[in-house]
């Protein structure tokens, strides 16, 4: 449905609503009482104007931005986005997620870094908590130094929330570089008490990789999702909302093979 229609549609139900409630009165006890509810209830009237003019203000607001998505025009988005976050300056969580996507869209990391520096300058202190997103180039590049850095950094000024797949993400660069040992704690303390199911089979897998004893792991985590199925659908519902575990899909293609076939 185009952006403008459902625009409009939305106006039109808000706006029915608001008149059938208004003259409801008047078509069940007549124009005397409807006077007497609206001379006491007259702020219902206000609610409704204050909350159809923010609504209505956030939409006109970003209507350049719906119809450059609604047009799937990737490189306009690009360069809205880029007005927004480097000239008015709004470093918001909205505008990090936003051009992180797109700029996977149209492949180019290198808009990414230029995110992170800006945030790493500017917003410092949101940083962490946009850590995933802001380091998916060091883990596509495999830039293992300054993505140990990076992830590292994050790690310790991120919230017990986004802490877990900060250390992932740092524990698959060690080991991609290698350095076993280091990834190993990391990697076991994820595998045990790791709450996400997926973040907790990448860790156990990868564990496994690291010619390390994950026997026990992999019958308990076997013994919680015994059926494929109910795996697949928490997968799938997990690449929704996390684009780390989208851009990990032959990873996890693995790792599930590895749980159910073995």
């Amino acid at each position: 449905m185009k952006f403008k229609t459902i625009f409009f549609l939305f106006n039109g139900i808000i706006l029915f609503s608001f008149l059938f409630i208004a003259l409801m009165p008047l078509f069940v006890l007549g124009g005397d009482y409807t006077r007497i509810f609206w001379e006491e209830n007259w702020f219902l009237a206000l609610i409704f104007i204050l909350f159809i003019s923010v609504l209505d203000g956030y939409f006109l607001m970003n209507w350049r931005m719906f119809s450059l998505l609604e047009r799937e025009d990737w490189p306009g988005l690009t360069a809205y986005l880029e007005k927004e976050i480097y000239e008015k300056k709004k470093i918001t969580s909205r505008n990090i997620r936003m051009m992180v996507n797109t700029s996977l869209t149209i492949s180019n990391l290198d808009k990414i870094k230029r995110l992170e520096n800006e945030v790493s300058d500017k917003k410092p202190l949101i940083l962490a908590k946009h850590g995933i997103l802001l380091g998916i180039p060091y883990l596509l590049e495999q830039n293992l130094e300054e993505g140990k850095l990076f992830f590292t950094n994050c790690i310790n000024g991120a919230s017990d929330k986004d802490k877990p797949w900060l250390q992932w993400c740092y524990a698959f660069l060690l080991l991609s570089g290698r350095e076993n040992d280091e990834a190993v704690p990391y990697l076991a303390d994820l595998s045990k008490t790791g709450k996400d199911p997926v973040l907790k089979l990448l860790s156990i897998y990868l564990l496994s990789t690291s010619s390390q004893d994950t026997d026990e792991l992999k019958k308990e985590f076997l013994e919680e999702y015994p059926d494929r199925d109910k795996l697949e659908k928490i997968i799938t519902r997990s690449k929704g909302n996390n684009i780390v575990v989208l851009l990990l899909s032959s990873i996890l293609d693995d790792s599930r093979n590895w749980l159910y076939t073995n």
